[in-house]
């Protein structure tokens, strides 16, 4: 089955089995680093929250041979799990005084990203972007993000220095930064508890990770130089940034034997075979001078 016709298909489908009183609507959503994602929005009537289903990762499902019914299965087994059924006041985030104190900053891609900077405010930081987005944490939806848009600053009747200025002040107050060993890293997402070279001696990796405390738009912590400075006096030095997503940095002491070309090298391998099109950052590394405060690429 092609793509067109799954989509079509899925739409069709998921109307049948959730019945009367559900709209099931197709839309495509703009994402990072202009990706388009196809997504059903189900809502029903009386409820402002319609939850999103993506249907690209189903179809690679249905690719590997899952069967049509069960792929339908899952979507409704999936919207069951996110609808709200209690009454959800979503008239909060008209009002700037209660959306001010969760606004936070995140980077993107520049270049990637050129059509959605048409319709939201930005500031440069090197080859990216700054954007905000306000990060709300609820007990029946769970943690997410908005993007901030120049609609939304004209409707709260703010600038956009006044937006980017909260968002500054709040961002390592609701996202902390945390600066790791890479073996720490390893430790914890893969149970690695030692790197060893060739001839089997165990080695230390002198890289570390520069995220926040949830590994969500953690390269954002590259914003603060207070946040570069600790980071400075712990490695007595300068040292090397490579933007391994939007999620996190890897940080490298400037006097790591690897040259200049052979990290931005490595950085590119990894961006092309191991980070998805909408988590990747940027190509490009950066070098912090501890004795001027100034992160260049």
């Amino acid at each position: 089955m092609k793509y067109e016709d799954f989509v079509c298909m899925a739409q069709t489908q998921m109307k049948e089995k959730l019945g009367e009183g559900v709209q099931v609507q197709l839309h495509q959503i703009l994402k990072n680093n202009s990706v388009v994602l196809d997504a059903l929005s189900v809502s029903e009537e009386g409820s402002a929250i319609a939850p999103t289903i993506y249907l690209n990762d189903f179809y690679r499902k249905y690719q590997e041979g899952t069967s049509v019914p069960e792929i339908v299965d899952q979507m409704a087994a999936l919207y069951r799990k996110s609808r709200v059924t209690e009454p959800f006041d979503t008239t909060f985030y008209a009002d700037f005084a209660k959306v001010k104190p969760r606004l936070a900053c995140r980077l993107i891609n520049r270049e990637k990203n050129r059509e959605l900077l048409k319709l939201v405010p930005y500031r440069v930081f090197l080859d990216l972007a700054v954007v905000v987005y306000y990060y709300f944490e609820d007990d029946r939806l769970g943690t997410g993000t908005i993007l901030v848009h120049g609609s939304h600053c004209r409707n709260w009747g703010i600038t956009e220095e006044e937006l980017f200025a909260c968002a500054r002040e709040n961002t390592l107050h609701i996202q902390p930064e945390e600066f790791l060993s890479m073996r720490s890293v390893l430790e914890k997402f893969q149970g690695i508890r030692e790197v060893k070279t060739e001839d089997g001696a165990e080695t230390s990796l002198p890289m570390y990770v520069l995220t926040n405390k949830s590994n969500y738009f953690g390269a954002a912590s590259l914003l603060f130089d207070s946040v570069l400075q600790d980071i400075a006096a712990k490695l007595e030095g300068d040292f090397w940034v490579l933007p391994s997503s939007i999620h996190e940095c890897i940080i490298v002491p400037s006097e790591f034997t690897m040259s200049k070309e052979e990290l931005q090298e490595m950085v590119r391998e990894i961006n092309r075979s191991e980070v998805a099109q909408e988590d990747f950052l940027s190509d490009e590394i950066y070098l912090y001078r501890r004795e001027v405060h100034k992160l260049s690429m």
